[in-house]
């Protein structure tokens, strides 16, 4: 008997939150100036272990102000879906992919959106022609020559990247 998994992964709610609230306070760290909570007009309190209703609104705003990029859930959720199982490893060292087709890696996970392309955990922006191969490249695990062509120097810069990552390799 053999079992076989593919597509994609069928996370529980709990950990599908656990992850995108993780990569959301990750990127709102990032993102956010550093305020202090302060309280200079609080008065003497007689219950020192209560929590101040102002602590509370202050940090409900913190939580809206992280939650204001109406990206960002979106970016949370496809680097947490393409990042790579905990057991899978890349050989890097490939070579400069102009002139050359390219494949994934049959490790690599990569997705996109209306606006970004996920692969292996990270996250790039992407528009027009490359993000139209990108998205071909995601959909049917390779590009041809002929492809790789039409790509802008910074995409045939970025499959370079990953290729030297291990993440694909260049095929003819």
């Amino acid at each position: 008997c053999m079992t076989y998994s593919i597509g994609f992964r069928a996370p529980s709610a709990s950990e599908l939150t656990r992850e995108v609230l993780l990569r959301l306070s990750e990127s709102a760290t990032q993102d956010m100036q550093e305020r202090l909570y302060r309280d200079p007009s609080q008065d003497a309190v007689l219950s020192a272990g209560a929590i101040p209703q102002a602590m509370v609104e202050f940090a409900r705003d913190a939580l809206t102000q992280a939650l204001r990029d109406p990206h960002a859930l979106q970016r949370a959720l496809g680097e947490y879906l393409s990042e790579p199982k905990a057991n899978v490893w890349f050989e890097g060292g490939g070579i400069a992919v102009s002139g050359l087709g390219v494949r994934l890696d049959q490790g690599t996970r990569m997705l996109y959106d209306t606006r970004h392309v996920f692969i292996n955990g990270e996250c790039f922006l992407a528009a027009g022609r490359d993000a139209r191969l990108m998205r071909v490249l995601a959909d049917q695990r390779s590009l041809d020559a002929a492809q790789v062509t039409r790509l802008s120097a910074a995409a045939v810069q970025l499959l370079s990247d990953w290729c030297e990552a291990g993440w694909l390799h260049t095929c003819a």
